[in-house]
């Protein structure tokens, strides 16, 4: 009976962390995305507020691949962060991000969208 209680209570106790983070929600172009021509910007979108600390901007056509740190617009806590960083047009895009939630956690992740000529 003990060792229910205690692993009920890790569970409790490992969602409610789960839960406190700021995971990133959505993205413009989305992850997975084929877009016809080099968007305007990127466009990320946190479930709660983060403090975006790092963002990499890669791109990849045939054997060549550019990887470009983007400057942050801000350095403040949000849920949404628009960024017109300079795109080298046509093929894979990966753009790998770091950030802080407000509870303290550190987060990353990355999403991938494809640009095919107009």
């Amino acid at each position: 009976m003990k060792r229910l209680i205690l692993s009920a209570l890790i569970g409790a106790a490992m969602t409610a962390t789960a839960l406190a983070h700021s995971p990133l929600k959505a993205t413009m172009p989305a992850d997975g995305e084929t877009v016809s021509g080099t968007p305007d910007m990127l466009h990320l979108v946190f479930a709660k507020p983060a403090r975006v600390t790092k963002i990499m901007l890669k791109h990849t056509m045939g054997d060549m691949t550019h990887e470009d740190k983007l400057a942050l617009p801000s350095k403040k806590f949000g849920t949404e962060m628009m960024l017109e960083p300079e795109f080298k047009g046509p093929g894979e895009y990966t753009v790998d991000w770091r950030a802080l939630g407000e509870d303290g956690h550190a987060l990353k992740g990355s999403f991938k969208f494809t640009v095919v000529a107009e």
